[in-house]
């Protein structure tokens, strides 16, 4: 497949904290908690460097769609027991996990994209699973929709991202039958860290 971010990956870690500062990083770890008793799989976490803090700790699964993006993570998280998969993500019978981190990556996908991904979580995941989702939300003044109509065109052209607005998070998880437990605002609401667990079996 086009990695569609080979481009953006050797400064992309740079760009996102000369914008927003360490809010995209605290939102990604917030909810990071009694990791040595996890498996962990993480979907699309880009070079992984947000997560070398605590990368001891982490075990289970990191899957990128970007070589370049994958190729960093290894390096970035090197001394975690993680396994490394370049693809979308697809459930496999008899692997279970206790946690899924969506960091900013649902933003990048079609409502349906997200719901056939969600479909594949909740057959990943342990009766208790969680989802940890953290991304971005509705702007909440003119200088957030101004920056986030750019950021929207910006990786329109660079990457080939396929969606022009925010997909509507809290719908499209109740449909799929998901119930938001624990939430955290950072920008004034703009990004939002949730914990999200399985309803149902």
């Amino acid at each position: 497949m086009k990695d569609h971010y080979s481009f953006l990956a050797p400064f992309y870690n740079r760009l996102t904290k000369l914008v927003f500062g360490d809010q995209l990083m605290l939102a990604k770890t917030n909810f990071a908690e009694n990791l040595s008793r996890k498996r962990i799989l993480i979907i699309g976490g880009g070079d992984g460097l947000d997560y070398q803090n605590f990368q001891a700790q982490l075990s289970g699964e990191y899957w990128e769609i970007s070589q370049a993006m994958l190729s960093k993570a290894k390096i970035n998280l090197a001394e975690s027991d993680l396994t490394f998969h370049l693809d979308f993500f697809q459930a496999e019978k008899g692997k279970l996990f206790d946690e899924v981190w969506l960091h900013f990556v649902l933003d990048t996908m079609k409502d349906k994209e997200i719901s056939s991904l969600l479909g594949e979580i909740r057959k990943s995941v342990k009766p208790e699973g969680t989802i940890y989702l953290a991304d971005f939300f509705a702007p909440k003044n003119l200088y957030q929709q101004f920056l986030n109509r750019s950021m929207i065109t910006f990786f329109r052209i660079v990457t080939n991202h396929k969606r022009a607005s925010i997909p509507d998070y809290e719908r499209i998880f109740l449909v799929n039958n998901w119930k938001r437990n624990s939430e955290k605002e950072f920008l004034k609401g703009w990004v939002k860290a949730q914990v999200w667990e399985k309803l149902g079996s």
